[in-house]
């Protein structure tokens, strides 16, 4: 309720903003035509009582009952003009944003990370060679074709990790990548000081597996060739937060 309620005052503040920019730019549009209908005519002797009584002030008179008359057809005008204006500079931030995200993938230079090479495409490799009986590994376009292929997955799994991992899953990667095992009691052992939660201690560790980064056997922690590989490119990129 209390959400709902903030969100209604939240909206009702803001239609009443709207409303009085509204009102102010409505009273510079009629203050700048006053001020250009007095520029072509002005009175060779001004007095208040000629320019009340001149063609100009009929004019903004006129104007000024068209406002009030269409008041609300251009209320209306003005906040669909005032939503497209909100919208579209929202769409440029969130492209900056993803230009902002995207940059250092996109500049990394991940033919470096082909030596790594995952499981799955060395076993799908090796069952194409056995239905086909070829020899695809030995075809080049094939290998580059993989290696492609290799890259693009590389890429986005370590954007998708820039975003989904949370700063201390990436101490701890780190921390692992020192010691390259550890056992879950050590983990436990260092890491309470730091992640009190036990909760949040197994959801990061959840979240390193999931990624591939950590692997675990009995009660040990081991970094994967990937997890390895990502943290050089953490490094590389300069986004680590500890070295």
């Amino acid at each position: 309720m209390n959400k709902i309620n903030l969100k209604e005052k939240e909206k009702k503040d803001i239609m009443n903003l709207r409303k009085i920019i509204f009102i102010v730019i409505l009273s510079i549009i009629l203050l700048v035509i006053a001020s250009i209908l007095l520029l072509i005519w002005w009175p060779t002797k001004p007095s208040l009582v000629e320019i009340t009584n001149s063609w100009v002030a009929l004019i903004m008179v006129y104007l000024v009952l068209i406002v009030f008359l269409f008041e609300k057809p251009i209320y209306k005008f003005y906040n669909k003009f005032f939503d497209i204006i909100t919208k579209s500079g929202r769409h440029q931030v969130q492209q900056t944003k993803q230009k902002e995200l995207l940059r250092p993938i996109s500049d990394y230079d991940f033919s470096k990370l082909v030596s790594y090479r995952h499981p799955e495409w060395d076993s799908i490799l090796k069952r194409e060679n056995q239905e086909s009986n070829s020899t695809i590994r030995e075809d080049p376009e094939v290998v580059k074709y993989i290696q492609k292929l290799q890259n693009e997955s590389i890429k986005w799994h370590f954007l998708f990790a820039d975003v989904y991992l949370v700063l201390y899953a990436k101490y701890v990667l780190f921390w692992l990548f020192k010691l390259k095992s550890s056992k879950q009691e050590e983990f436990d052992k260092v890491w309470q000081t730091e992640v009190f939660d036990e909760q949040e201690r197994r959801a990061i560790l959840d979240a390193l597996l999931s990624l591939d980064f950590v692997r675990t056997e009995n009660d040990n922690l081991f970094i994967t060739d990937l997890g390895s590989t990502y943290v050089n490119y953490l490094k590389k990129m300069d986004k680590h937060p500890d070295e």
